[in-house]
This record gives C-alpha cells, sequence and structure tokens, in this order.
C-alpha cells in the first residue's frame, strides 16, 4: 500500500513537472523572439531541463538589409575664388560620408536611380561659403549645405536636411600659402557641413529601422501567444 501511495506520488510529481517544463517552453519561445535570441527545445533528459537558449547569431541592426542611396545632382548657390568646382567637392564629401555607414549601399551616378529599385536619392548644394578674420587674427571658414532626399521609384521628395560648420586656420602673409590655406578650409568646412547633414538622415533611417524591427517582433511575439492559447485549450 505504502509503495503504490509513494508511485502514486511520484507519478503526479512526474506530471506536474512535465506541466511547469511545457509551460516554460512555450513562455521561453515567446521571450526569446523578444529579446532576438535564438530558441532551440532539447525535449526531456530525465532531469527536469527542458530549454535551452543560444546566443543571437547578430545584433537585429547588423541583420537589416542595406538601404540603397544614389547620389543624384550636385551643384552651389555660391562662388569661391580658390576652387573652381564646388560640386565636384560637394558630391566626394557626400560619397566619403555615406560610404561611411553601414545601412546604405551607395551609387555614384544617377542614371542608376532606375535600376536600384527602392531606395533613396540624395541632391545636394552648398548654400553658403563665407570667411573673415577674428580678433585673434585667425581665418575663419563657414559653409552650409543642404540635402534634398528623394524616394526611388518616382524620385518623390521626402526631406530636406542641412548641416553647416566652421573651421579655422592660422593666417600668413605669404599669398601663396594664404590661397592654399583658404582652399583647405573651403573643403574642410563643406567636409565637416556635409558630415553633419549626412548624420542627421542616417539617424532618421536608423531609428525608422529600429521601430519596424519592433513592430515585427512584436507581431511575432503575439503569434507565438496564440499558438500557446490553442495549445492550452487541448490540454
Amino acid at each position: 500500500m505504502r509503495s503504490d501511495l509513494m508511485r502514486t506520488q511520484l507519478s503526479n510529481r512526474n506530471r506536474s513537472g512535465a506541466f511547469i517544463r511545457d509551460g516554460l517552453v512555450r513562455w521561453g519561445a515567446a521571450l526569446s523572439v523578444l529579446l532576438g535570441v535564438t530558441y532551440e527545445s532539447c525535449g526531456s533528459d530525465g532531469m527536469g531541463r527542458g530549454i535551452a537558449l543560444q546566443t543571437p547569431f547578430a545584433r537585429a541592426e547588423d541583420d537589416r538589409p542595406r538601404i540603397s542611396a544614389v547620389i543624384g545632382s550636385c551643384g552651389a548657390k555660391v562662388k569661391s575664388t580658390v576652387i573652381a568646382d564646388l560640386s565636384a567637392v560637394l558630391r566626394s564629401a557626400i560619397l566619403k560620408e555615406l560610404r561611411s555607414s553601414p545601412l546604405l549601399r551607395v551609387f555614384e551616378e544617377s542614371r542608376n536611380a532606375s535600376l536600384i529599385g527602392t531606395g533613396y536619392s540624395i541632391d545636394g548644394s552648398v548654400t553658403q561659403l563665407t570667411r573673415h578674420y577674428n580678433s585673434q587674427g585667425d581665418l575663419e571658414v563657414s559653409a552650409d549645405v543642404s540635402l534634398i532626399i528623394s524616394a526611388l521609384p518616382g524620385r518623390r521628395v521626402v526631406g530636406m536636411v542641412s548641416g553647416g560648420a566652421t573651421v579655422i586656420g592660422s593666417a600668413t602673409a605669404d599669398s601663396q600659402f594664404a590661397t592654399l590655406l583658404l582652399q583647405s578650409l573651403q573643403q574642410e568646412a563643406i567636409q565637416h557641413a556635409v558630415h553633419e547633414a549626412t548624420t542627421s538622415w542616417i539617424d532618421s533611417l536608423d531609428r525608422k529601422g529600429r521601430r519596424n524591427k519592433s513592430t515585427k517582433l512584436v507581431a511575432q511575439a503575439h503569434s507565438v501567444s496564440a499558438v500557446d492559447g490553442q495549445a492550452d485549450s487541448c490540454l
């Protein structure tokens, strides 16, 4: 009698433990979707172990597909006495900044816009370029740029970002070196202004991608919960 009672109690404990493990497995699956980790059910090994969570293969932002970006037209609303082609300087600066972002796949020519399908086209302009000597006698050069962002295909304008920068260089009485200094400062000011503008746009793309990723994860978690509900109704 006592032996039968002990077997009955052990059987009840096993069933209770199996029920708890099944619940943990289901919640582990849902939790793994939210945390972005890989879930794997190992089954029962007789020791009450039934859940294994592996480390993520990659962070969520790493597995997002890169966004196509095409460099469109580049121009200038101002002139420089030392730089013959401000549009070329601007284009080079935009290419450098966009290529440094892991979120983007960059195309140099606007004629590629019809080939990439979805993505963005970026048109840029140097809107301001000034210089003056400060109270210490140093040369200050300021530059402002604006970028127009258009969605592809169709080239529908979806936004505009701008950036500005000021750089300082020690003045020199030598006219030859003064020309080289001014040219270098203007190029550097445009580069920094482009950095400000492109950083603002890329950050907005990153935030949008994270929101979309989070929405998908929540939808997947709800799907797992719905499956759990159906499983519970069958117990």
